[in-house]
Formats: structure tokens, C-alpha cells, sequence
């Protein structure tokens, strides 16, 4: 039979635009790419909501994304890159089942919930080389088991909780980054963040190197001698 074709829909933004209903995926793909005459300068877009549903396609690129709900993606493709995202009212991407997700040099901050929030399962999310700061919840959480979640690179400072938090059974990969100044926690929850050490471990190993560098035995060995 004759092959669906795919709509495609490409929109430049020279300016700012303030939208009074959500941005509704549904099916085909369609790109957002902010081009202000300023150098560096990012298109803001102002609007209840993004939603990406059904196997539909979202592109954004240098947009400075302000939505008054969650940005939902559900069954559907979400990649942004040189946006900056903010939620007022709640997750600045919130992935549901079967979301497919990618960040790349991205800001996420100052969400009223987390920054990536996942509430859904077999999802698939890549952030690479992103900013994930000062959201009321936590920078990343991760209700349930995904396809995968690659983390690269990224930066997840000043949240309000943690910076990740992973309920049990949940597994996320941890490519290099940093993960500080959270107020409850760099990294909580019973799921596993492979490849990620925190400060306190990176800390209590320089120690024991230390020790044992100096022929002591651990420092808990020692403790206990002296005690």
C-alpha cells in the first residue's frame, strides 16, 4: 500500500509571542526554532502548556519556553536544544508512559514541581549538557522503571528537594556532571544511579587513600584503636 505521509510543520519565531492555548502534538512533526536578531538571545514563548501525544513529533530549539501547566509528553517525541523551560504551575517536562525525551544544552529552572518529573513507564530520556537548577521539587524524579534514562554531562544544582530522586527498581545511567547544593539531597530514593559517586563518598575515599597512603589502616580502624 502507499506510504502515510507525515506532515511536517516548520515555524520560526522572530519575536516573542504569548499564546492563550496549549501547543497540541497529536501526530506528524512539527519544529520551533527561535531566531532573534540578538546574538545568543532566545524567542520566549508564553503559553498554558506544551502537549506531545500519539506518536506525534516535537523539535524545539532556542526558545524560552513559559508555560502556566505542565509540559506533558505522552506517547509521543519531545527534543529540545538551546531552550531554556520553566513550568509555573508544574513539572518543566513531565514524561508519561512511553515518552520519548531529549534535552540538549537546555536550562530547566524554577518549575513549582520537579524539573523532569517521570510518571509513566517505558519511557526513553537523554539530557546532555543541561542546566537543571532551582525548582520547588526535585531537579529530576523518576516514579517508574523506564526503557532508559541516560543523564550526560548535566548540572543539577539548588533544588528544593533532591537533585535526582528514583523510586526502587528504577536504574538511570550517569555520564559525568555535578549534583550539589539540594536541600535535602543530592541523590535519594531506593533506585540506582549507576556511575554517579557523591561528594561525601568522593570525600570519605580521599580519606581512606590517605590513610592508607600513610600505612594508618582506615579511619575507622583508627577510631577504634584510639578509642
Amino acid at each position: 500500500g502507499k506510504a502515510d505521509i507525515v506532515p511536517k510543520v516548520f515555524v520560526e519565531l522572530t519575536g516573542h509571542c504569548d499564546e492563550t492555548s496549549a501547543l497540541e502534538v497529536s501526530s506528524g512533526e512539527v519544529t520551533l526554532c527561535g531566531s532573534v536578531g540578538d546574538a545568543g538571545a532566545k524567542a520566549r514563548l508564553a503559553l498554558p502548556g506544551i502537549r506531545v501525544t500519539s506518536g506525534g513529533a516535537l523539535y524545539l530549539r532556542n526558545l524560552d519556553i513559559c508555560a502556566l501547566e505542565d509540559n506533558r509528553v505522552q506517547a509521543g517525541l519531545l527534543q529540545c536544544s538551546e531552550c531554556l523551560i520553566t513550568s509555573r504551575g508544574g513539572c518543566g517536562v513531565l514524561c508519561l508512559q512511553r515518552a520519548r525525551v531529549f534535552l540538549r544544552d537546555c536550562e530547566v529552572t524554577r518549575c513549582m514541581r520537579s524539573g523532569i518529573g517521570v510518571n509513566g513507564k517505558n519511557t526513553e530520556i537523554d539530557l546532555q549538557g543541561c542546566l537543571v537548577s532551582h525548582n520547588n521539587f526535585s531537579g529530576i524524579g523518576v516514579n517508574h522503571q523506564a526503557r532508559s534514562i541516560t543523564l550526560r554531562g548535566n548540572r543539577i544544582l539548588a533544588n528544593g528537594y533532591h537533585g535526582v530522586w528514583l523510586n526502587v527498581g528504577v536504574v538511570v545511567q550517569w555520564l559525568g556532571g555535578e549534583i550539589s547544593g539540594n536541600r535535602l539531597s543530592d541523590k535519594d530514593g531506593l533506585g540506582t544511579l549507576q556511575g554517579f559517586v557523591s561528594n561525601h563518598k568522593e570525600k570519605e575515599s580521599a580519606a581512606l587513600q590517605e590513610f592508607a597512603a600513610r600505612g594508618e589502616g582506615s579511619p575507622a580502624a583508627a577510631a577504634h584503636v584510639k578509642a
